[in-house]
C-alpha cells in the first residue's frame, strides 16, 4: 500500500514517520513540498495529513480531479472543515483524529484566561517600562473562584476543561450539539439555546468544531448575554464568533478581555484591525503544541486507520 505522509503540521511528525515505516504492508512516502504533493498524490492508496487550508484543499482537490488511485484520507488534526473544501470523490473514505491534542488546547484556553483576569499583558508592560504601579492592575485582576463557565462543545477539550475548572470552583454550563450528559453539577444546553446559557454568565470558552450550525454563534447579541466585565476565549475556530460584534464588546468595555488562538481569515493580515483591539490576546493557532502523549495518541490513530484500511482493501504484506 502506497502511502503518502505530508507534515503540513509538525504535530506527531516523528511518532508518524517511526510507525509508518514499521508497517511491512505500506510504502511510505514522505512529502515536504506542494510540488512534491502534486507528483506522488495520483500514485497513492492513501493520503496522511493535516486538516488543509483552502490553499491545501484546492491543490488536493485538484489533483483528485483527474485519474488517480486514492483510497482513504486521513488527517492528523481533530478539525475536518478542511476536508469540504477538498471536493473528494464520494469513493474516498475520510477519518480524523479527534482529542488528540486535546489537553494541551485545554491547557492553552486556560493559560489565555489566566492571563487576561490577572492583567498580565498590562503588567508586561509595566516591567517593560520599568514602572511599578499596582493600583490599575488590582482594580481590573478578578479571579476565577464563583465564576459562571459557559463551555461551547461538549468534546474532548470541553470534558478537560470541565475536569480541571471544577477544582477552583466555578459553575459549568455546556452547550453542544446534541444533548449532553455532562458531570454533575454541570448544565447542558444546545446550540439553539446559547443566548439562554450565556445569561449571566462570567467566562465563554469556545471549543467547538465548525459546521454550517456553529459558524457565527457567537454573535454579539449572545455576548451580550454574559455579564458586564466577562472574557471570552477561543481555541476552537474562528468563524464560530462574529468579529465585529467582538470588537464592539471589546471597544465598549462588555468584555473586559478575550483570548483568540483562532482568527477569521488565517493568518491574520498585518493590517487587520484585530491586532489593534483593546483587551486582545492573539495566539496564532498554536494550542496544540507541545504535548509528547499528543504525538503517541496521533500516531496511534494513524496505525488504527492503516490497519483497518489494509484489511478492507486486502492488502497483504
Amino acid at each position: 500500500m502506497k502511502v503518502i505522509y505530508w507534515p503540513n503540521i509538525p504535530l506527531g511528525r516523528d511518532e508518524l514517520i517511526a510507525m509508518l515505516q514499521s508497517l511491512e504492508a505500506v510504502e511510505l512516502e514522505v512529502v515536504k513540498s506542494r510540488e512534491e504533493v502534486a507528483a506522488a498524490l495520483p500514485k497513492a492508496d492513501g493520503l496522511i495529513a493535516a486538516n488543509p487550508s483552502p490553499e491545501e484543499a484546492a491543490l488536493i482537490g485538484s489533483v483528485l480531479q483527474s485519474d488517480n488511485v486514492l483510497k482513504w484520507l486521513h488527517l492528523v488534526s481533530a478539525g475536518d472543515d478542511g476536508l469540504a473544501l477538498c471536493q473528494l470523490p464520494p469513493h474516498i473514505r475520510t477519518t480524523n483524529t479527534p482529542g488528540a491534542t486535546a489537553n494541551a488546547v485545554g491547557d492553552h484556553a486556560i493559560a489565555l484566561l489566566f492571563a487576561l483576569m490577572r492583567c498580565l499583558p498590562g503588567a508586561w508592560e509595566q516591567q517593560r517600562a520599568h514602572r511599578w504601579a499596582k493600583g490599575e492592575l488590582s482594580r481590573r485582576a478578578t479571579s476565577l473562584e464563583g465564576k459562571s463557565v459557559v463551555l461551547l462543545g461538549h468534546g474532548a477539550i470541553g470534558q478537560y476543561l470541565a475536569k480541571v475548572l471544577a477544582a477552583f470552583g466555578v459553575d459549568i454550563r455546556f452547550v453542544s450539539r446534541s444533548p449532553a450528559k455532562p458531570a454533575a453539577p454541570a448544565k447542558a444546553f444546545q446550540l439553539p439555546q446559547i443566548r439562554e446559557a450565556l445569561q449571566g454568565a462570567d467566562v465563554l470558552v469556545c471549543a467547538i468544531s465548525l459546521s454550517d450550525l456553529t459558524s457565527g454563534i457567537v454573535s454579539e447579541e449572545a455576548i451580550r448575554q454574559m455579564n458586564p466585565g466577562s472574557f471570552l476565549i477561543n481555541v476552537g475556530r474562528g468563524p464560530l464568533v462574529e468579529r465585529r460584534g467582538l470588537l464592539r464588546c471589546l471597544q465598549d468595555g462588555h468584555l473586559q478581555g478575550a483570548g483568540l488562538d483562532v482568527t477569521d481569515p488565517e493568518p491574520l493580515p498585518e493590517d487587520d484591525e484585530l491586532w489593534a483591539a483593546p483587551n486582545l490576546i492573539i495566539t496564532p493557532h498554536y494550542a496544540g503544541a507541545g504535548s509528547r502523549q499528543a504525538g503517541a495518541r496521533v500516531a496511534q490513530a494513524a496505525k488504527d486507520v492503516i490497519l483497518s484500511e489494509i484489511q478492507r482493501l486486502g492488502v497483504k504484506g
